[in-house]
């Protein structure tokens, strides 16, 4: 039964077009131009800025390098929360997915001032990822005007249909994700005789749309006028399941899956057809902050890992 006491998800102004799904599922990412207001954008930059001043454990923030970001910011600051659960995305991602139910996954932002050196190393998201599936889509939108000057993104045309997967590569190549037997990606830009490399000059409206396995990456900021402020959300079908291991991005919330269950509940809750009551309805009293517990624990992680106040890396799980 649809519980009406919280909105359905918004209509987008559009769907994307055949070609765009074709293209999608030829290159593993396409560029769907248009595809948000610029009222969505106006209240973004506002709610971004207030953000990157309250950083969650998981922030990054390296003022002397420009660069900033956080995930799962749904569940403290408002406009992300709408932003996840209600707003047109739910229903592109149902278009995409082509699945009865979706589940929002999480969400980040990624921000590159003007002339900020720092690097995205080519990578693919799943690596990154504590769960298996492959009904996953990423939504990535820029709230200002972004070239491959700017520090636009690039994906290897084609890469969601190879079998290998590479580490889990940040900026400043952490060692807390480094921990693992798959292989370094190669730098796919120095190889132009052997990948074709996808870019575009984008709008605040534009949108690229990609799954979890294509490679990808983004040079610093060489811009010294522009800033680059980017937002990725994430959602998921219901073939996607919790898979914990290591060296992949930490759950600071109580979710109550174990491995193998279908991702749900109060961290991934259902947003298509519509939003589950019991799911979101702590959240919607207000800010939901993490367990303390849990904060403790991934603390201690990152202190063995050779993390400290002093470390110079700009982040550990941003890659956009």
């Amino acid at each position: 039964m649809v519980d009406r006491k919280y909105p359905t998800p918004q209509r987008p102004i559009r769907y994307l077009a055949d070609d765009e799904l074709a293209t999608l599922e030829e290159d593993g990412v396409v560029c769907a131009r248009g595809l948000i207001d610029q009222q969505m954008i106006l209240d973004l930059r506002d709610a971004l800025e207030s953000a990157i001043e309250t950083l969650s454990v998981f922030g990054g923030s390296k003022e002397k390098n420009g660069f900033s970001g956080d995930i799962f910011v749904w569940k403290l600051v408002d406009a992300f929360r709408d932003l996840a659960l209600f707003s047109c995305f739910p229903a592109l991602a149902q278009q995409i997915l082509k699945t009865e139910t979706v589940n929002f996954f999480y969400e980040q932002f990624f921000v590159k001032r003007a002339g900020s050196p720092v690097e995205t190393p080519w990578h693919q998201d799943i690596p990154f990822w504590p769960v298996k599936g492959r009904q996953l889509v990423s939504f990535w939108l820029t709230l200002d005007p972004v070239t491959r000057e700017s520090s636009g993104l690039e994906y290897v045309r084609g890469s969601h249909r190879w079998a290998n997967r590479f580490k889990a590569v940040s900026p400043g190549h952490d060692p807390y994700l480094m921990d693992t037997k798959l292989e370094i990606p190669p730098d796919f830009a120095e190889h132009p005789e052997k990948y074709e490399l996808l870019g575009w000059d984008m709008e605040p409206g534009d949108v690229l749309v990609f799954g979890p396995v294509v490679t990808h990456g983004s040079a610093g900021n060489a811009s010294n006028r522009a800033d680059r402020r980017a937002l990725a959300l994430r959602y998921a079908g219901p073939d996607v399941t919790y898979a914990p291991r290591h060296a992949t991005m930490p759950l600071l919330w109580d979710h109550g899956l174990e491995p193998g269950d279908r991702l749900s509940g109060s961290l991934f809750p259902q947003v298509w057809p519509h939003v589950i009551h019991e799911e979101i309805a702590r959240r919607m009293e207000g800010p939901e902050p993490p367990n303390p517990a849990r904060i403790g624990g991934f603390i201690k992680t990152l202190t063995e890992s050779g993390f400290g106040p002093d470390s110079e890396n700009p982040s550990i799980f941003f890659a956009n």
